[in-house]
């Protein structure tokens, strides 16, 4: 279920499920720093994402993306909405919508890369990747699409 609108809070996302996990570097030997939520409306493919903290973590507030492998490999824009959701003054979440998918109707998964810059809460900078992995790993992120 998409959520309704694209608002700083993530309260109409169902995140009881788990997530997918992010690793530091997209390494899942290293720390599990981050979870990614991942909604598609087959109407009109639009993919939804949402990106939180685990506990003691933060996000940078300038560094957050998805990257979509079908060919041009390139970063997606959040044409349908982003912001980040903030605890006082500490980036915990990111969420955005984007239509900016691979353009044919025979597309039945689409292999992605989930991106966020971390760093721990108790301070000390937030430089860290976050990732679900790159393609080439045997951990990035396909997203079967059953719009049957």
């Amino acid at each position: 279920v998409l959520p309704d609108t694209i608002d700083g809070s993530f309260s109409e996302w169902d995140i009881s499920s788990g997530g997918i996990p992010m690793y530091n570097a997209g390494n899942p030997s290293k720390a599990h720093v981050a979870d990614a939520y991942l909604s598609y409306r087959c109407s009109d493919s639009t993919l939804c994402v949402l990106v939180t903290a685990r506990s003691g973590y933060v996000f940078a507030s300038n560094e957050a993306w998805i990257k979509i492998y079908d060919g041009d490999n390139s970063e997606r824009d959040f044409v349908e909405g982003f912001q980040y959701i903030y605890d006082g003054e500490n980036v915990v979440a990111w969420e955005g919508c984007t239509t900016d998918l691979p353009a044919t109707p025979f597309v039945s998964s689409i292999q992605m890369e989930i991106h966020a810059n971390w760093g721990p809460a108790s301070g000390g900078g937030t430089g860290n990747t976050a990732s679900t992995g790159k393609k080439n790993s045997d951990d990035f992120v396909c997203l079967d699409l059953d719009c049957g």
